[in-house]
């Protein structure tokens, strides 16, 4: 027997398995020409977005969901003496900051509640159950055993203790979300003005038609369903399409262009003003598509008149009522579309509308795209809808928290998928998030998501990581979580020598290393950059952990020096417009960034995404040095990297099509934060005016108004370095901690770089 330890070791030691499994998509031979009803007044609030002529549309829809949905419009008349709630003409424009009640007196946050109910009726009656009115109290959730307190560990206020029915004690798991059931409308609301053109083209993208806007007319105006709401006095908003172009969706089949779609257009501006239902018909295109039946065979779809489709038809899931569908409609056609320019790592609509059969998931994604539809039209109906969904999606969320099955494979992509969606909204929603000395929900919240993919890590089945075969939603997680706790440590304090473990935090995120060497510098949807910078971001906090643990090891600076060269040389690429092994031939973006007129702004969806993924790479170039290598602002290094970065910053749009919430906000902060050149201070400047003018909720403006205090006093308190830095690393001016902790002394709440 051959007991040699020099045998080559396998490759992996257990075949992975496919354990995400989701319906099978709707084989598109199913899907006929329809059309919708004549529509007899602006019913439609927010209409699908048309990109501009020659653009292809940053997102559609999956094969797998349909939403040719033939309803009843609502009858609509807007009442004249009505106006929008936006700021009257003549009173100063603050677009984003929230109103406070007439006293002066300052709006408290409530306080957070910690009871709370659970569903336990079994999965497969929980995916179809009913939305309530008013949800019913029901039994405890199942306690959660050791394996997954240990994954899901959170602070002693996000636990509940009760006895069993032997009387044992028992620890419950309470979301961070809790404490804002029932809350929502009772806060200081943003407000929005409507912008000249009525185009809302920035993180969301529809049209605001306002009164003078066209509309159709119509002699029989059709009765609105009994669950729909009032839109009296709201803003309309209609679709504007370009007259030449023909929006294709993933199943082959052309969307109406104006001239086949047989929907009356006027013409606004050049442009047919389209007032239509949010579902358009299907068309034939000039020369039919070929479509693969279910046999393997050919066939070609024959133009027929158009026939009606069933509400629901090609939903995994009922939704109930007329307003649950605006939501979801609103979700899919306005607000995914703004999420990233890359059609193929859109996570919010390629890997998390298609989980709309679960109930949880369609219920916080519903929310959300309430929150945003509540802010142009504010009404009680659509607040107390928003508060149902949420309770729905809260309540999944803690019994997947307390359930011992809930870190299987299936549930496991659930409970993450809900606590990033409500997370997400705690974002947004910028008025109703923790103040200091509370951690915010929504980091709460991304915590508990990447405590559950550690605890459902399939790396341990594999011996090396290019082996692990992952889902595209598993990635997708991986990217979403991480880019959200990774993003918050550069302005947070280093952990302390007690808490700081530097065995696990040099192995934490590791899941996103997983994949061949082409998946880990693909550009993702998800953050605008690769798994791969994301990675290293996390590793360059790390670094200066170690480095104020152990301040004179060798290992933390050889470390960010190995992490140094590796940025300088990465290359990132784009699959959907070259190859892996071309962006390793190719020279880097930047180079062509240098050659460009500072002029010019990009006009295509591929470069938008290869410059944004460009100015992370540099922004972490410079947080590396700033932070883990101890380099004053003004060094010649830091100070080359920020031009470069403020290059790549001036040519982006600040709205449009290729504007989207991929955008590289960190970037820009970073450049604001660590100019010394005045022309790198106007561009960040610029660019967060430009943005904060787009009448849409977003983490914009908070983040904003931090730089603005930061510009008012860094100069003084960190003053420049003129000499040259030292030697050791662990002998420069830790001045980044400083900073951090002075912007902690002055902010109110936890930055959100997201």
């Amino acid at each position: 027997m051959d007991d040699s330890s020099d045998s080559e070791r396998p490759a992996k030691r257990l075949k992975a398995s496919r354990s995400y499994q989701w319906p099978q998509p709707i084989s598109s031979a199913a899907f006929e020409p329809s059309a919708a009803p004549p529509v007899t007044g602006p019913d439609a609030l927010f209409s699908t977005w048309i990109p501009p002529t020659g653009a292809s549309g940053p997102s559609t829809i999956p094969p797998s969901l349909s939403y040719q949905q033939a309803w009843q419009p609502p009858a609509f008349e807007l009442p004249p003496a009505q106006v929008l709630y936006a700021f009257p003409p003549g009173e100063p424009q603050n677009d984003w900051k929230a109103q406070q009640p007439s006293d002066g007196s300052a709006v408290a946050s409530p306080e957070p509640r910690r009871s709370f109910s659970a569903s336990t009726s079994p999965p497969s009656q929980r995916s179809r159950q009913l939305p309530d009115a008013q949800p019913t109290t029901a039994a405890p959730a199942t306690p959660p055993d050791a394996t997954i307190s240990s994954a899901l560990t959170l602070s002693s206020k996000d636990r509940r203790n009760s006895t069993n029915s032997k009387g044992v004690a028992k620890t419950q798991l309470v979301s961070p979300f809790h404490d804002c059931l029932d809350q929502f409308g009772k806060f200081a609301k943003l407000q929005f003005r409507r912008p000249n053109d009525g185009f809302v083209n920035g993180y969301i993208k529809f049209r605001w038609a306002g009164k003078s806007s066209p509309q159709m007319a119509s002699s029989q105006p059709a009765p609105a369903p009994a669950d729909s709401i009032s839109w009296a006095g709201a803003p309309t908003v209609s679709c504007v399409i370009p007259g030449a172009a023909q929006v294709v969706p993933m199943s082959g089949v052309p969307l109406y262009s104006p001239a086949t779609s047989g929907f009356p257009a006027t013409t606004v501006g050049g442009l047919p003003l389209i007032n239509h239902d949010w579902s358009p018909a299907f068309t034939s295109p000039s020369s039919s598509p070929e479509l693969v039946s279910q046999d393997g065979g050919s066939m070609a779809v024959q133009p027929t008149n158009p026939r009606m489709l069933p509400p629901q038809f090609g939903l995994h899931a009922k939704m109930e009522t007329f307003t649950d569908r605006k939501f979801w409609e609103f979700y899919i056609q306005n607000w995914c579309p703004g999420r990233s320019v890359l059609q193929k790592t859109n996570l919010w609509l390629r890997d998390f509308a298609p989980m709309h059969e679960n109930e949880g998931v369609r219920a916080a994604i519903q929310c959300l795209a309430g929150v945003y539809i509540y802010d142009y039209v504010p009404q009680q109906s659509i607040s107390n809808r928003i508060n149902q969904l949420f309770g729905m999606a809260e309540r999944r969320l803690t019994t997947l928290l307390n359930d011992p099955d809930s870190l299987q494979a299936d549930q496991g992509n659930e409970l993450i998928t809900i606590a990033v969606i409500l997370s997400m909204q705690d974002v947004v929603l910028t008025e109703r998030r923790r103040k200091k000395p509370h951690t915010p929900r929504w980091l709460e919240g991304f915590l508990q998501s990447e405590a559950a993919l550690q605890a459902t890590d399939p790396g341990s089945r594999f011996w090396r990581a290019n082996d692990v075969q992952l889902s595209s939603l598993r990635i997708s997680q991986s990217i979403i979580v991480g880019r959200s706790v990774i993003l918050a440590q550069p302005m947070m304090a280093l952990p302390s020598a007690k808490s700081f473990d530097p065995k696990k935090e040099a192995s934490r995120f590791g899941w996103l290393l997983y994949g061949k060497e082409d998946e880990m510098f693909a550009i993702h949807g998800g953050c605008g950059f690769s798994k791969k910078l994301l990675h290293v971001l996390s590793q360059i906090t790390y670094c200066a952990a170690r480095l104020k643990q152990e301040s004179e090891s060798p290992v933390p600076p050889m470390t960010a020096r190995f992490l140094l060269q590796e940025l300088q040389e990465m290359r990132q690429w784009n699959d959907e417009s070259g190859s892996w092994e071309q962006a390793k031939a190719s020279p880097q973006t930047i180079d062509w960034v240098r050659s460009v007129p500072d002029s010019y702004i990009i006009d295509d969806s591929n470069v938008m995404t290869d410059v944004t993924a460009e100015a992370w790479r540099l922004a972490a170039l410079v947080y590396l040095q700033c932070r883990a290598l101890r380099l004053p602002r003004n060094h010649c290094e830091v100070v080359a990297n920020l031009t470069d970065l403020a290059s790549c910053i001036r040519i982006m749009p600040t709205s449009g099509h290729h504007f989207t919430a991929q955008a590289p906000l960190f970037p820009v902060f970073l450049l604001g934060v660590t100019a010394t050149d005045p022309g790198h201070t106007r561009v960040s400047r610029q660019w967060f005016e430009q943005v904060v003018q787009t009448p849409v909720r977003s983490s914009v403006p908070p983040l904003f108004e931090t730089l603005q205090d930061i510009w008012s006093w860094i100069n003084d308190e960190i003053p420049l370095d003129h000499q040259p830095p030292a030697g050791s690393v662990a002998q420069r001016d830790p001045w980044w901690e400083r900073l951090v902790e002075r912007v902690a002394a002055r902010a109110n709440e936890t930055l959100c770089l997201t």
